[in-house]
């Protein structure tokens, strides 16, 4: 299941202008972008976690460095982007930084020790996190798509949005999706879809 996110959202990203290029620093950025977004929906399938819950937590901290990697990828290769991030930016981008932000804590407090501290009651944690990720990612979905960067078309964001309803509430209407993978197999698919991303973009643009 989480190849098929992966390829989904790729293909969604190089539906409109496949060949359209930024470079190939920026396009390496960016598609490392997607593949975080990626991996943020297949953690929030329903029922994901309880199957293997140490799997579960290692993908979360591979998603999270992925996302860590995007955000900072712009700082490291352009001074100028760090414009972008005064009171002053676009909506997009502290939709951006507020996603990375309630990433962080999502990993932080699902930490053993912390959460015990935060709710003595699996039930009550399950519920707030899996709020909170749900938010987490809806922000992570229209920071990308506010951006405007990749996806240009209507059919674009009502890809998007199909991706999100099918997994993340397929769920809740009784859609049984098989939901396990190692945060190795994730890192390793990770590499070769950015690789594919930027190398169509610049390769043949």
């Amino acid at each position: 299941m989480a190849q098929l996110i992966l390829i989904a959202v790729m293909l969604i990203g190089l539906a409109a202008t496949p060949t359209l290029g930024a470079g190939w620093l920026w396009d390496l950025g960016n598609g490392v972008g997607f593949v975080a977004f990626s991996g943020l929906i297949f953690l929030n399938i329903p029922g994901a976690s309880s199957k293997n819950v140490q799997s579960h937590k290692l993908l979360g901290y591979a998603v999270l460095a992925m996302a860590a990697l995007h955000a900072f990828w712009f700082l490291l290769i352009d001074s100028a982007v760090i414009e972008t991030i005064k009171f002053s930016a676009p909506i997009y981008m502290w939709l951006g930084i507020a996603g990375f932000a309630l990433l962080t804590v999502l990993v932080f407090i699902a930490l053993p020790e912390r959460r015990l501290r935060i709710h003595n009651r699996s039930s009550v944690f399950r519920s707030w996190h899996r709020g909170l990720a749900i938010t987490c990612v809806c922000g992570i979905a229209f920071h990308i798509v506010l951006s405007g960067f990749y996806l240009h078309r209507p059919y674009q964001v009502v890809g998007i949005a199909v991706l999100l309803a099918v997994t993340i509430l397929g769920g809740f209407r009784g859609l049984k999706i098989t939901a396990t993978t190692s945060w190795r197999n994730y890192c390793l698919q990770c590499l070769v879809c950015v690789g594919i991303f930027a190398g169509i973009r610049n390769l043949f643009g």
